[in-house]
């Protein structure tokens, strides 16, 4: 009898947070003592990021090859996906943990699996820790069935490096399996993402839940009455009416020459920022398939202080990916298949991936955004610079104390949600 192995991955949304009293991150700096943890956590960061480069080229790639439909909005989180699948590693064994550990790109850390591991325990602990004005919650949870014993150390490992929740439940009857699943994460989503899972297959055994919750204010939040409804510009052939956001202030800005695109950096309160690449005109695509790590990380040196008039749309956004599909592009094959090895997780029944699903949330409003990280001194001509941001963008966030890329969007059509 076959039995299976439900994946479901989840995330975020951007919002305005509560304030809480600020603690200062330093677990980062601390690593710096430890060569051998710093190296791993820098490597992991590393794969982290050309993972999330290529899956979101893959994601726009597969976006575009429909020239029927409209173009489409593209939001995901890497770092929960890769997170996931990282936790997963732990029980995979033979070629269909050699399909994973490369498919993440955890091969080219050159690190030792449990110090890879470990690099994801230190930045969960880094990410998640309380700030006055920013809010990371990010974490782990296994539902399984009570009938079904884990394996002793991948339980162990589950929790110490992932710091996942082991939830029993009964599992002859999935309605209310679901239930609590969706309710679960619900609560962790603060109601963002609801219903995410149905139709459990009859021999499911084991649903593994990975969240991201980001809530971030901007350093200068945009006056909600400067907020005026102005023209969005789809494609030569389209145009939607979007509630664009205004304000003035010293933005962090580049122009980019190698890729058609400005580029703005707009910075949250407690070490965090949005970048945008709004593309020129018909060169989004180009934009897409054409930025590395290499690219991003030009952009952030590149990037000079200078008081502009910024428009920016108001937007809310959300995507729901296939992952058993888009995966199979990195190589990951085994795991969906009859053949997956998981016996590293159990070694009472045979496991595979049945479904791996994959939702994100995005919205930005007058209440997160903002100017200014790098400090760079310019002299330029007096009239002020006005970007308007009214066509198909690139939006990277990103952690600045672990580097970490949190979520990736295309935003083709801010009006479509």
């Amino acid at each position: 009898m076959k039995f299976l192995l439900i994946l479901l991955l989840l995330i975020p949304v951007i919002t305005a947070s509560d304030e809480h009293k600020s603690e200062k991150s330093d677990k980062v700096s601390k690593s710096r003592k430890e060569p051998k943890k710093a190296q791993a956590l820098r490597q992991t960061v590393k794969a982290n990021t050309e993972f999330a480069i290529n899956f979101f080229k893959l994601l726009t790639s597969a976006s575009t090859q429909d020239t029927d439909s409209p173009p489409q909005n593209v939001v995901f989180s890497p770092f929960s996906i890769s997170s996931a699948f990282s936790m997963m590693l732990l029980g995979a064994q033979k070629q269909t943990h050699q399909e994973m550990w490369k498919g993440l790109s955890l091969h080219n850390t050159h690190c030792r699996e449990m110090e890879v591991h470990q690099a994801y325990s230190n930045l969960l602990q880094v990410l998640n820790e309380p700030k006055s004005s920013l809010q990371v919650n990010i974490g782990n949870a296994i539902f399984v069935n009570q009938s079904l014993t884990l394996l002793e150390s991948f339980e162990d490992d589950a929790r110490r490096y992932y710091h996942a929740e082991i939830i029993e439940e009964d599992f002859s009857d999935l309605q209310k399996v679901e239930n609590k699943i969706n309710a679960y994460v619900k609560n962790k989503t603060e109601g963002k993402i609801e219903d995410l899972i149905k139709n459990l297959h009859k021999h499911a055994q084991l649903v593994l839940i990975n969240y991201v919750l980001f809530k971030g204010e901007w350093q200068e939040p945009f006056d909600s009455d400067s907020t005026t409804v102005e023209k969005f510009f789809v494609d030569k052939d389209t145009e939607v009416d979007v509630p664009m956001m205004y304000h003035t202030g010293y933005y962090n800005i580049y122009h980019d020459t190698d890729l058609p695109c400005t580029v703005v950096e707009l910075p949250y309160k407690d070490n965090a920022s949005m970048i945008i690449a709004m593309a020129e005109p018909g060169k989004i695509h180009e934009v897409e398939q054409g930025f590395s790590a290499k690219t991003i990380q030009r952009w952030r040196t590149s990037l000079s202080k200078e008081y502009i008039k910024l428009h920016m749309p108001k937007f809310s956004i959300s995507s729901t990916i296939d992952l058993r599909e888009a995966l199979k592009a990195f190589g990951i094959n085994i795991a969906f298949s009859d053949e997956a090895d998981f016996l590293g997780i159990t070694s009472e029944v045979r496991l595979k991936v049945e479904k791996a699903i994959h939702k994100a949330v995005l919205d930005v409003n007058e209440k997160g955004t903002v100017a200014a990280a790098v400090v760079a001194i310019s002299f330029r001509r007096l009239a002020f610079e006005e970007i308007n941001i009214d066509r198909p963008f690139i939006s990277i966030i990103y952690e600045h104390n672990t580097n970490s890329i949190l979520f990736m969007a295309t935003v083709m059509n801010p009006a479509q949600e």
